[in-house]
């Protein structure tokens, strides 16, 4: 065999290291491996973010809904004829029916009752709402929260949080959870995902002292926090220390609007996809953890925060409405069907923009504008430190090469800096220089003219359109 094609052997660390990854795994796995019951080992967060995913699941015509029915069990759902009914329209199909099927198996989950599910979307409310409780064969009770599902109508609810303290999927919640908390007995877990967790959040903060007192854990799942006017209502309850946060490491949509402390889970994705539940890396049955989230995703918020202080309410409110009526105007009713759609209605969509009126547009155009500011001040406001790291972040994963490279960009950005910044210096010490000895400028430019004037030839007379020289 070639030598170049001979595999070198691991070391031992490295063999250490490799069966350590091995032992990661989702939230899928986890249910395949977990085999102890609830009685045997108590609801965890990592069974939360379980229960979370599966309210993605549509099991209307399984699970009871709102009234007096009989649950059914986690077990039950195991039904043919309905796996491709629950996975429609979820954003991760597959992974979704994993779950189900490993969920269904597990000694852990398959005996959890499931009732009182509720799945609507109001387009006149711009409401998007879907929750469901789940009973633990201890008699704790989850009451569990869908967070953003591919609804349009779902994702506009979202972005209505820019400019309503309270919108209306948070005042069904805090109605659910009291409707629920009223017709139960036990102990109470409320949570959630995304939307979801902001929900739980919100319902667990304006609920009355009796049902308060009776929730063991508030679960919010990389989900918003809740805004500073929501917060200053009178109803409003804090219940902060029973709040438990997780967020991956470049979590975008948990930071908006968050106050409180959190944990930081591992993921496997990278961006904006840490998002993903399915993502979550878990081991010996608990998450991963790490110190904090990625800064860059911090800057990320700060700059949406202080787009928000620009505008006004109603401007915010003017922008979100016009964009959605423009997405709304290719007339699909989910994201799946909008790309679709949109190449259908290419016509419609140009004609929704071409008719927004000359305010909005501008207001639009200022958005746009102060975003770009508000950006570009945070990146040339950065330490020296943060260039040279930044610069070199990018690089040093591709070659011993490119970090010298990176080295040399970081130095000649750095450089650049210091050069404008003793430019203006000097142009500030010569500017000083110039006021505090204006007198020998003058002396100087009367000096001047009067050499000037000696060399004129004695014997050569100035008329008298020329005396104005003598003044001088």
């Amino acid at each position: 065999m070639p030598e170049q094609l001979k595999k070198k052997p691991l070391t031992k660390e490295e063999k250490l290291e490799a069966r350590a990854e091995r032992k990661k795994v989702s939230i899928v796995e986890y249910v395949e491996t977990e085999m102890a019951t609830f009685r045997e080992k108590p609801f965890s967060v990592v069974d939360s973010t379980v229960l979370s995913q599966l309210t993605y699941l549509n099991m209307s015509n399984v699970v009871p809904g709102i009234g007096d029915k009989k649950p059914v069990t986690i077990a039950q759902l195991y039904r043919a004829e309905r796996f491709t009914e629950y996975v429609e329209d979820t954003i991760f199909p597959k992974q979704n029916r994993q779950l189900l099927n490993a969920l269904c198996a597990s000694p852990r989950f398959r005996d959890i009752k499931i009732n009182y599910y509720i799945d609507s979307v109001d387009e006149e409310k711009e409401k998007q709402f879907a929750a469901m409780t789940f009973f633990l064969p201890t008699g704790e009770i989850y009451v569990a929260y869908r967070g953003t599902d591919s609804t349009i109508n779902g994702w506009k609810e979202d972005f209505n949080m820019f400019f309503l303290d309270v919108i209306p999927g948070q005042m069904s919640a805090a109605r659910y959870l009291k409707w629920v908390a009223a017709r139960t007995e036990g102990r109470l877990y409320v949570g959630g995902h995304s939307k979801g967790g902001n929900l739980a959040m919100y319902s667990a903060s304006f609920v009355n002292k009796e049902i308060q007192d009776r929730i063991i854990t508030v679960f919010n799942h990389d989900g918003p926090g809740l805004t500073k006017g929501a917060m200053a209502r009178e109803d409003f309850s804090d219940i902060t220390g029973k709040i438990n946060i997780t967020l991956p490491h470049s979590s975008l949509i948990g930071l908006i609007f968050c106050h409180g402390n959190y944990t930081v889970v591992e993921s496997k994705r990278i961006g904006l996809m840490q998002h993903d539940l399915f993502s979550w890396e878990i081991k010996d049955g608990s998450f991963i953890y790490e110190e904090e989230v990625k800064p860059g995703g911090n800057r990320i918020v700060d700059s949406v925060y202080d787009l928000m202080e620009v505008l006004s309410e109603e401007d915010r409110q003017l922008f979100v409405d016009t964009t959605f009526e423009i997405i709304e105007s290719a007339g699909a009713l989910t994201f799946s069907e909008f790309p679709a759609m949109a190449i259908k209605s290419r016509d419609k969509i140009m004609h929704t923009m071409k008719n927004i009126d000359p305010q909005t547009a501008d207001i639009m155009k200022n958005v746009l504008g102060e975003f770009i500011t508000i950006s570009a001040r945070k990146a040339f406001t950065l330490p020296e430190n943060e260039v040279t790291e930044k610069i070199n972040d990018a690089l040093n994963r591709i070659g011993e090469t490119k970090d010298r490279l990176s080295e040399k960009i970081a130095q000649q950005t750095i450089k650049s800096i210091e050069a404008g910044e003793k430019l203006g210096v000097k142009i500030t010490e010569s500017v000083n220089r110039l006021g505090e000895k204006g007198s020998m400028l003058t002396d100087f430019i009367a000096d001047t003219v009067m050499k000037a004037r000696e060399r004129i030839s004695p014997d050569e007379e100035l008329t008298d359109e020329d005396s104005d020289i003598r003044e001088l």
